[in-house]
């Protein structure tokens, strides 16, 4: 029988097709029968099969109307050319499947067929398709198209009956900018979304006026921007949707679409004032408009009033846009709108109360604005079916009274960064049906009231009461069981950690609170996938349970800044999914548990500051996949093994500092091609600085140069760096623009390697604190990105190189206690370098310096008088340094920018460090034109 020598040849591993037996294969799963005549007119195994072959005997079941293959594992196998036999087939799915070449010409035999699915790969020719005259859906999604959609569209429409096209996914490049003789006469959906296609010359898909659907939504020309990368543990540092959209210039004439009822652009490049579109859609457009969406469009100015007159709207997304002013009360026209977003804008004033009339309104979202101003029951007074509340990042105040009762019952609600307290607001115990309620940075200062708990029994998932000042015991009213995400960190809560035994927990942070004794072996279940757990900044006790070795969904663990003591448990089992653990700030000791590394997934292992010991076991060397490394301020000993260069190749971070290692830096650090941070200061080492430290490939590149750097995991993690000589935490998001190393306060001899010099991306270099001899080699000038370089407490002789002052982003620069002499350099940053204790102990001259240098290259300590006009061709050349720092800082800041952006410290030291150099220059200027005034204008 057909079916069964079919089942014979393909994978069913889960056994899906397991009632296949018996003479009834009518009653079959997957297998429809007609009623009349019995003959099997469909195969419905969507979903169902492993992959295997596709039986030519099911060309038995010449009857066959309807086959559907669609989301199996036929990867690498072609299509069926025998499908095209089927002459009374109508329907066809292959969707997913994951055939691969190009479809069957042949397949233009199918001239019954109405719809087609399809997932194959590889170039395509759809000659054939025009043949398919009865067609009427078309569904391509997920389909490897590339260059081959203008042949698929110059046949497509020759279809008289083509309704829909799906062609999501696609990979489409090329796209016809015209279809001569352009029929598309009863085209009602058309869906081009995630594709690569420059929509800035193309025209006629909106005279397509026969239209319901239209998405072009996510279309961007930087087909390789993300994932092009195999190794897996790489990211991008690109920010969101950083793929050059696709430029869309609308044209008038779609604002005569008359039947078009949703059209989405979300993420291409309109870049113009939303007021400027008023043309377009002041057409028939405008009436039979339902769904808009233009998110991350580029879109500005403020929401004209004409937004008002589309009054059939049911969606409104603007979001992630550029809009500025307040929301217009002329929305309150749209009085069937269901969804109204307008997140990630840089809207201000008040919000007005002719919202409170929206009676449809379900989804209200205005997060991430400046809106301020008071909140009323007026905001609100017709919500009835209100669902989503989102108005966090915002400024604004709820002043409701006390007994106010809410027209609505909402699922989710969002007011972080909105005023609600002191006090919880009672309105909220009727919220019965919430499934999200995030409250984070509100004001409150109050213990939680029991009718909080009551939610917890009901729908509540998630709760965030994060950055509040909300003191007490967590309530045992608390019921855990629902909820899979809960936020209680900085506040006042205090006694012992609750547990989450028995809930779906998988994000748990109660850190930065006053919770005490030890950390209950059963906070959550052995096979509770919670992704992380947090327990920072506390007064825990005790030390790490024994049983986290069996917490198999446990992936992050963060019990840093406590009082945790005794040994870590040596019991860590290739079956535990821990990716992150963080445990530095405790008071642990011992060594290092020779089965760490048998965490197969462990990224970073953060364990400074401790009291911990020992020499660094040979295990270790099994943590392939370990990215950061940070046991600085233990006791650790012994030499940095040659097997952190040549087996941690994942490393990108590795810090070892205020330790008591002894011996020479291996040199296979370097072959840590991923590193960008190597801190091995205050220890015992001795020997030379490696020079093949030059090598390390990171630290080679520059911003501009960048593509992908390791990818520290741990969301919300932070971790200590001592950059600019100073010790921060940065949050784990930011370590992949920071690239330094510290080498200082070791025995380190010989000289500075001027292979150093081609670590172009390096920002901070500190080898103070050692006993290196020689000169400063000039090369280091071409490191452009250095920010910090610290070469002080050495015996480095001759000068200081004026290649140096090419150093633009220079911000902190000391070499006090060598035995330099010479001339301090001048020009761009060093004219900022004010202290002179930076260059003490030396034998140097110039600016700080109180000794001015002569021009045979002695000192004098005898300046030029006040009353004596001196202009001598130091002065000269000082005059034109200054001014020309002004253009080091143009271009400097130019390049620095996104840097400055992404860090607020770096941001404000840069430009305290800018102020100060103009104000010298000011003041330099001043005094010296005056002077050249008084020498060569004679008084009246």
């Amino acid at each position: 029988m057909a079916l069964l020598d079919f089942k014979k040849h393909i994978k069913d591993p889960n056994n899906k097709l397991s009632s296949w037996a018996g003479q009834d294969c009518c009653s079959w799963a997957g297998v429809h029968c007609d009623n009349q005549t019995s003959n099997i007119i469909a195969l419905e195994l969507g979903w169902y099969l492993q992959g295997g072959e596709i039986s030519a005997s099911l060309l038995q079941l010449q009857h066959l109307k309807h086959l559907d293959l669609s989301g199996n594992f036929f990867f690498g196998s072609p299509i069926p050319s025998f499908i095209s036999q089927f002459k009374e087939l109508r329907y066809l799915n292959l969707s997913g499947a994951g055939f691969d070449g190009p479809i069957p010409s042949s397949f233009g035999n199918l001239s019954n067929l109405s719809n087609n699915f399809n997932a194959a790969k590889n170039e395509h020719d759809f000659q054939w398709l025009s043949h398919l005259t009865s067609l009427q859906h078309f569904y391509m999604s997920f389909t490897a198209l590339g260059n081959s959609s203008t042949s698929m569209f110059l046949a497509l429409n020759k279809l008289p009956s083509i309704n829909e096209i799906h062609l999501d996914n696609c990979e489409i490049e090329k796209f016809p900018h015209s279809i001569p003789h352009l029929n598309f006469s009863v085209l009602s959906f058309l869906d081009l979304s995630y594709n690569h296609i420059d929509f800035s010359e193309v025209s006629w898909v909106f005279s397509l006026k026969s239209l319901r659907y239209l998405d072009l939504s996510r279309n961007d020309l930087d087909r390789d921007r993300l994932f092009s990368s195999p190794d897996p543990f790489r990211t991008a540092i690109l920010p969101e949707n950083s793929g050059q959209p696709s430029k869309l210039s609308i044209p008038e004439s779609m604002g005569n679409l008359c039947s078009l009822q949703t059209l989405d652009l979300s993420y291409l490049s309109i870049n113009k004032r939303l007021a400027e579109l008023e043309d377009v859609f002041s057409g028939c457009l405008k009436d039979s408009l339902t769904h808009l969406y233009l998110r991350g469009v580029y879109v500005k100015g403020e929401i004209p009033d004409w937004v008002g007159n589309i009054e059939n709207l049911k969606v409104l997304d603007l979001s992630n846009n550029i809009l500025s002013g307040s929301l217009p009360s002329s929305l309150a026209r749209l009085s069937s709108l269901e969804k109204l977003l307008i997140s990630s804008n840089e809207l201000n004033g008040t919000l007005p109360e002719e919202i409170g009339k929206l009676a449809e309104l379900v989804n209200l979202d205005l997060s991430d604005n400046q809106l301020h101003g008071a909140i009323s029951e007026a905001h609100f007074a017709q919500l009835e079916k209100l669902d989503m509340l989102d108005l966090s990042l915002n400024s604004m105040v709820f002043n409701v009274s006390s007994d106010w009762v809410p027209p609505f019952l909402l699922q989710g609600l969002s007011i972080s960064n909105c005023s609600v307290g002191p006090e919880f607001p009672t309105w909220l115990q009727r919220q019965h049906k919430l499934n999200t309620l995030a409250m984070s940075h509100a004001g409150i200062s109050d213990t939680i009231p029991d009718w909080l708990g009551n939610l917890t029994a009901h729908n509540l998932a998630v709760l965030d009461l994060s950055h509040n000042q909300i003191e007490g015991i967590i309530p045992k009213s608390f019921n855990f069981t629902n909820m899979y995400r809960i936020d209680l960190s900085s506040n006042q809560f205090y006694g012992p950690l609750p547990e989450f035994a028995g809930s779906s927990m998988v994000y748990i942070d109660l850190s930065n609170n006053s919770f005490s004794g030890p950390i209950p072996p059963n906070i959550i279940d052995e096979l509770n996938p919670v992704f992380l757990l947090s327990l920072s900044m506390n007064k825990l006790s005790g030390s790490i349970p024994s049983s986290f070795c069996q917490k198999r969904g446990l992936e992050v663990i963060n019990a840093s800044k406590n009082q945790i003591s005794g040994e870590l448990p040596d019991c860590w089992s290739n079956l535990s999914k821990i990716s992150d653990m963080n445990l530095a700030n405790n008071n642990i000791s011992g060594s290092i548990p020779s089965s760490i590394c048998r965490l197969p997934d462990l990224r970073t292992l953060a364990l400074s500051h401790n009291a911990m010991l020992g020499e660094l076991p040979v295990s270790m060397k099994d943590c392939s996949l370990l990215a950061g490394l940070d046991l600085s301020y233990n006791n650790f000993t012994g030499r940095i093994p040659n097997w952190v260069g040549q087996n941690l190749s994942s490393l990108s971070v590795l810090i070892l500092k205020s330790n008591t290692f002894t011996d020479n830096i291996p040199e296979e650090i370097s072959q840590l091609e991923y590193l960008q941070i190597i801190d091995l200061s205050n220890n015992n080492l001795s020997g030379s600085v490696p020079k093949v430290l030059g090598n390390i490939t990171t630290m080679q590149r520059t911003p501009e140069n960048t593509h992908f750097l390791r990818l520290i995991y741990g969301v919300g993690q932070t971790i200590s760096l001592s950059f600019n000589q100073r010790e921060d935490d940065y949050n784990t998001d930011f370590v992949p623009y920071v690239k330094y190393i510290d080498l200082s306060i070791n025995n380190l001899s010989g000289s500075i390697p001027e292979e150093l010099a081609s670590l172009y991306g390096l920002q901070g270099l500190n080898l103070s604190g050692n006993m290196l001899e020689g000169e400063i080699p000039n090369k280091l000038g071409t490191m452009r990105q250095l920010q910090s370089l610290d070469l002080s407490r050495n015996k480095l002789s001759g000068s200081i190189p004026s290649t140096l002052a090419n150093l633009t982003f220079l911000s902190l620069f000391n070499v006090s206690h060598n035995n330099l002499s010479g001339r301090i350099p001048l020009g761009n940053q060093f004219n900022t370098f004010t202290d002179p204790s930076i260059y003490t102990g030396n034998h140097l001259c110039g600016f700080p310096l109180s000794d001015n240098c002569t021009k045979d290259g002695g000192t004098t300590k005898e300046g030029p008088k006040d009353d004596e006009p001196q202009m001598d061709e130091d002065d000269d050349d000082i005059l034109w340094l200054y001014i020309g720092s002004l253009s080091g800082f143009a271009f400097g800041s130019s390049v620095v920018w996104v840097v400055l952006a992404l860090k607020k410290k770096w941001r404000h030291a840069y430009f305290r460090s800018a102020d100060n150099t103009y104000n010298k220059i000011d003041v330099f200027v001043v005094v010296r034109f005056r002077r050249m005034k008084k020498k060569f204008i004679p008084n009246n």
